[in-house]
């Protein structure tokens, strides 16, 4: 078998074991991981391995994400020569289609992540669904430029020799899958989304995904974007207006020249660029080296150059204020320097990118 499938379960009921009985008859290998779901659910766990697969289990509910961890080691460890490994829900949303489709996908695209996306039937989506997986697919695109619908599923394929990297992707409940998405851009990694039959039984009632809460969670890693921005602003306009309004009325006296609005800008760029530069290399995009470094001093110096006449030119043409001025010019830079910065500067080659 050149796929394991990996199914994490935390409270199953008999809609785990008509799946598992499904994948045996077709002759397919799953291993399935019990979330720490009690003795109330042993029975179901003991009829898989009676079925023939491989059950790990968690003392206590560990999480999704945790599972699903503990999952890619045990597969790595007992299938050696798989090729890829591929997840499912274990509440009978993904249909033996849907996972050979997610499986086919995989052959054909060997290094990169296949996400099997819920979008072929949107109108068969619950409001509870629909709800949170729109509200970060929103995000998700603002913040990375990936165009990947469904956010949220459980069906996913990828090569063996990503596990390393899955392994070390942060989060240990709903927010793992949604990181794991945020990582692959980063890793260099491809991805190609797959149309497959949605399916949701009692409304989807037995989901433990809580689209307010979970939906926070997922977001985490995304709001280092915005920390790292907002760092960087502060450092830049606190300093900006230190400058202005306190050092250049010493050096030039008062009224300040015009010209001490770039200048000023000037001096407040130069060390809130270096704080920027390492915020977005260390936090934000983990990416760093000579070639960011270089790259990332060209940008500074071309936004540095049109904010500084910008600056200039509204406060010698309008007589505005200098604070004014400077957050006239620094809304649209702010957006150019960080589009380029994402899909430029800190953009790790693709290994294969496929998006269907």
């Amino acid at each position: 078998m050149d796929f394991i499938i990996l199914i994490p379960a935390y409270e199953p009921d008999d809609k785990l074991t008509a799946f598992a009985k499904e994948l045996k008859e077709e002759g397919l290998e799953a291993l399935i991981v019990d979330d720490g779901s009690g003795d109330k659910c042993a029975a179901y766990f003991e009829e898989c391995e009676k079925i023939g697969f491989k059950v790990v289990h968690h003392e206590v509910n560990k999480g999704k994400g945790a599972a699903l961890r503990t999952g890619m080691r045990a597969i790595a460890e007992t299938y050696p020569d798989a090729k890829w490994i591929i997840t499912a829900d274990s509440d009978g949303q993904h249909t033996l289609a849907s996972l050979k489709k997610v499986a086919n996908a995989c052959r054909e695209n060997p290094e990169a992540l296949v996400i099997g996306g819920r979008f072929q039937d949107e109108d068969k989506i619950p409001f509870k669904s629909k709800l949170g997986n729109g509200f970060t697919r929103l995000i998700f695109k603002l913040a990375t430029g990936l165009s990947i619908r469904d956010t949220q599923t459980g069906l996913r394929g990828f090569p063996m020799s990503s596990v390393p990297d899955m392994l070390k992707v942060k989060g240990d409940r709903y927010e793992y899958e949604m990181n794991m998405l945020l990582s692959i851009k980063g890793w260099g990694m491809g991805y190609v989304e797959v149309p497959i039959e949605t399916v949701y039984i009692d409304n989807n009632s037995g989901t433990h995904f809580h689209p307010v809460r979970d939906s926070l969670r997922v977001l985490s890693q995304i709001f280092k974007f915005i920390s790292a921005s907002v760092i960087s602003f502060l450092v830049d306009y606190l300093l900006y207006m230190l400058f202005l309004y306190a050092i250049c009325p010493l050096i030039w006296g008062s009224p300040i020249p015009s010209y001490a609005v770039p200048a000023s800008y000037f001096a407040a760029r130069v060390i809130s660029g270096i704080v920027n530069y390492f915020l977005n290399s260390r936090m934000v995009f983990k990416s760093s080296g000579p070639r960011q470094a270089a790259g990332y001093a060209v940008l500074w110096l071309v936004i540095l150059g049109l904010g500084m006449l910008g600056s200039y030119l509204i406060k010698d043409l309008l007589g505005w204020p200098g604070i004014i001025c400077k957050l006239l010019v620094d809304m649209p830079l702010f957006l150019l320097s960080y589009f380029v910065q994402r899909e430029v500067i800190f953009r790790k080659k693709k290994k294969a990118v496929n998006d269907k």
